[in-house]
Parts: C-alpha cells; sequence; structure tokens
C-alpha cells in the first residue's frame, strides 16, 4: 500500500470524525433546546430533559477529546450549556429518572 493510499484513508478518517461530531453537536443542541423550552420549573419532567442534556454533552466532551480537542470549556461556553448540566457531567442517572 503505497503512501497516496495512506493520505486518502487519513483525509477519510478526518471527514468522518468530523461528520460525527457536528452531529454530536446537533444532539447537544437539540437537548439544550428542549430544556430551555420547558415550561414546567423543577418536577419530573424538567430532571429528566437535564440528564438527557448531561448525557449529550458528555457524548460532546468525549467526542471532542477522541478527535484530539482535549479542551471543551470555549465549546461548552459557545454552546452556553448551563452550569447545573456541566456539574453533573460524569455521575449517574438516577434510577427512578430513567428513559
Amino acid at each position: 500500500m503505497g503512501e497516496r493510499f495512506a493520505d486518502v484513508l487519513k483525509e477519510e478518517i478526518a471527514e468522518e470524525k468530523a461528520g460525527a461530531l457536528g452531529r454530536c453537536a446537533r444532539l447537544l443542541e437539540s437537548a439544550l433546546e428542549r430544556y430551555r423550552t420547558d415550561e414546567a420549573p423543577g418536577g419530573t419532567r424538567r430532571e429528566r430533559l437535564l440528564w438527557d442534556l448531561v448525557e449529550r454533552v458528555e457524548a460532546f466532551v468525549v467526542h471532542r477529546e477522541a478527535c484530539g480537542l482535549r479542551d471543551s470549556r470555549s465549546a461548552l461556553k459557545y454552546y452556553d450549556v448551563p452550569r447545573e448540566a456541566i456539574a453533573r457531567v460524569g455521575a449517574r442517572r438516577p434510577a427512578q429518572l430513567a428513559k
């Protein structure tokens, strides 16, 4: 296998990583929108939406790191991710709030 093949393969992998990161970012945006537009303050529904958002934030951060983007603070600030979601990253969703 030649150098040209390796270059093409690297380019395709980079494109796929970028596409997957974009899809992950869109899922984060959707979770943010659902959380922000929820009318009911407090309550079980709101908590479920928050935990859904936390899971999307975790996936986004992990995917960025897999792409070599180690510092996600500016991205989380760009998307204006609420502090209450960031504070729960790494925690487990309570069983009573399971999907």
